[in-house]
Order: structure tokens, then sequence, then C-alpha cells
């Protein structure tokens, strides 16, 4: 089960990364075609990896819970 983390109005930070020419031009033209925002997919993207990691610990508990009792 995916967690859920509710949209909050707080401080929001610029993030500057280098990326290869070549890769920025294919994932803004993606983006393009697919009518997305390339910045709000990052972010999506960052928030789907946060996700996975969380439930990953949480199923990691629990097998080792399961595993003692």
């Amino acid at each position: 089960m995916a967690r859920t983390v509710p949209p909050r109005s707080g401080e929001k930070v610029q993030f500057n990364i280098r990326v290869d020419a070549e890769v920025l031009r294919r994932f803004r033209e993606y983006c393009r075609r697919n009518g997305l925002d390339p910045q709000g997919q990052i972010v999506l993207f960052m928030q789907r990896v946060l996700d996975r990691e969380f439930d990953f610990q949480e199923r990691l508990w629990s097998v080792l819970k399961t595993e003692t009792s």
C-alpha cells in the first residue's frame, strides 16, 4: 500500500541539477509530446522514489516481525 502524503502549503526550495544536454532535450521533447510539465514530472518521480522506499521498509519490517514470531 503506497503511503499518501497530504499536500502542504509550506516553504519551497529551488533544486538545481546538472544534466547532459541531450538527456534534457529528449526529456523536454517527451514531455512536450505528451502534454506534461517537465518540472512536475521530476517532482512526481522524486515522490514515487520516496513512497517506494517507505513501502519497502514497511514490508521488510513486516516480514522480520513475522519471522521472529
